[in-house]
């Protein structure tokens, strides 16, 4: 059986399964599913994406799809020394707690529901000044991580599935107005998400995106 994501281009999990895939050259087809949809719980009875098919198998939740990969196609994206492997498992877990919560939700998907409304961008800037006063802090202590375990990527010096969680949440982001947080607040990864973005799998899973939609 060929591999199958039931997914959607606008969602970031979605997005780091389809950079991994092309990175490692693992031919596969999409389904096109929206969260909570009927074919999104046909696939998963919590209605989430993405979910990968293959050889029969149904595997849920992005963390899982990401060992499934590793285990049954190529294991490039992880590290095989212990301190490396532990620093992606940190950023995959930073990547789907704080930066998704934090700024995806806390923050970019607060303006979109303001300018859904037709509100002026100073009464946005008024009431997002919480989430943006949060949005500051967790982005210098990402930036303080980042110093840590990078070497040009976030962990080391070479593409991990580390990169591949943090970078769609940080391109919606910097399709925003608050994409001059991010230059202020995290100089560090700005930079690597800049040359994030210059790569291959990150043009090639571009259209259909937040950042798609407003660049």
């Amino acid at each position: 059986m060929s591999v199958q994501l039931v997914g959607a281009e606008v969602s970031t999990f979605t997005r780091t399964i389809r950079m991994a895939l092309e990175y490692l050259q693992i031919a596969y087809s999409t389904k096109h599913a929206m969260p909570h949809t009927r074919l999104a719980v046909e696939y998963n009875p919590f209605g989430k994406i993405p979910t990968l098919l293959h050889d029969n198998q149904v595997i849920n939740e992005t963390s899982a799809i990401r060992l499934y990969i590793d285990h049954t196609f190529d294991s490039r994206l992880t590290p095989s020394d212990f301190q490396s492997l532990m620093s992606v498992a940190m950023w995959i877990s930073i990547a789907s707690d704080y930066v998704f919560q934090d700024l995806n939700l806390g923050l970019c998907k607060k303006r979109y529901a303001l300018e859904a409304k037709g509100t002026t961008e100073d009464e946005i800037q008024r009431a997002l000044e919480q989430p943006i006063d949060h949005a500051r802090e967790v982005l210098g202590n990402l930036d303080g991580v980042f110093e840590k375990t990078s070497k040009g990527f976030v962990v080391g010096g070479s593409l991990t599935w580390a990169d591949l969680f943090l970078f769609p949440i940080f391109a919606d982001l910097c399709a925003l107005p608050e994409r001059k947080l991010v230059q202020e607040e995290s100089p560090k990864l700005f930079a690597w998400f800049e040359k994030m973005e210059k790569l291959g799998i990150a043009q090639s899973t571009f259209a259909g995106t937040v950042a798609a939609a407003r660049l």
